[in-house]
């Protein structure tokens, strides 16, 4: 049986991670970039030095500013007063 302090972290863990991908994955389609980029990333890290890289390609794409105007991940909500049908 396991122990229920593990099972405690765990779950704070989780509650922890999942906003933190939720987030990156908005970031990146602000940029107009799909969210499986991130995943790719990540992914990337069990290469040993590609970390290295994926994590300043994060960086990267986490401080650039957003496209201006709407993308094809929706309105660009700096300015909500422009508006397109993105899926139409």
């Amino acid at each position: 049986m396991s122990n229920p302090f593990s099972i405690i972290g765990g779950l704070i863990s989780l509650a922890f991670i999942l906003p933190q991908i939720a987030l990156q994955v908005r970031r990146f389609h602000d940029r107009n970039i799909s969210g499986w980029w991130y995943l790719g990333l990540i992914v990337a890290w069990i290469i040993p030095f590609a970390i290295f890289i994926s994590l300043i390609a994060i960086f990267v794409i986490d401080v650039l500013p957003g496209t201006r105007g709407p993308n094809k991940f929706g309105g660009d909500p700096l300015r909500p007063e422009v508006r397109a049908e993105v899926f139409a």
